[in-house]
């Protein structure tokens, strides 16, 4: 299972502290990989150009993509519930054929795919294109529906 996560989703580490990647880890089942659309970095780009909270957030989930982009092994180290770690690896996708992130999400959510987002229009349309969808409720992911 791969999870898409977008922009909102990253800002959550800067704004709210959330390990992102290990709540989803522990929220969806068989992590295969993390998938960011190139459009979710420009927009994390544009965001962390601002002198606010959420520019400041925007530039913390930059980085860490980035970061983890640039790594030969590209993997995220995620705690699991049960105690030990796991490798789970990062990938940047392409989009050049959109201009918004929420359209390229939607074009590349398959049925091996869950796109975690806090966007509400974002979760109806993919949810209306019959694709899994999670979003936050008291600070732990969960399956929309």
């Amino acid at each position: 299972m791969r999870i898409i996560l977008d922009t909102n989703v990253l800002l959550l580490f800067g704004q709210e502290g959330i390990d992102v990647f290990s709540a989803l880890e522990r929220a969806a089942d068989k992590v295969d990989a993390f998938i960011v659309p190139s459009l979710v970095v420009d927009e994390l780009k544009k965001l962390g150009e601002r002198a606010t909270k959420d520019g400041r957030a925007a530039k913390l989930g930059l980085a860490l993509v980035e970061e983890k982009a640039r790594r030969s092994d590209e993997t995220f180290l995620v705690k699991l519930l049960a105690g030990g770690w796991k490798e789970i690896p990062l990938k940047i996708v392409p989009c050049s054929a959109e201009k918004h992130a929420d359209d390229a999400i939607l074009r590349i959510a398959e049925d091996d795919t869950i796109v975690a987002t806090l966007d509400r229009g974002l979760q109806r349309r993919l949810l209306k294109a019959d694709r899994r969808v999670m979003g936050m409720r008291q600070k732990r992911f969960q399956s929309i529906e």
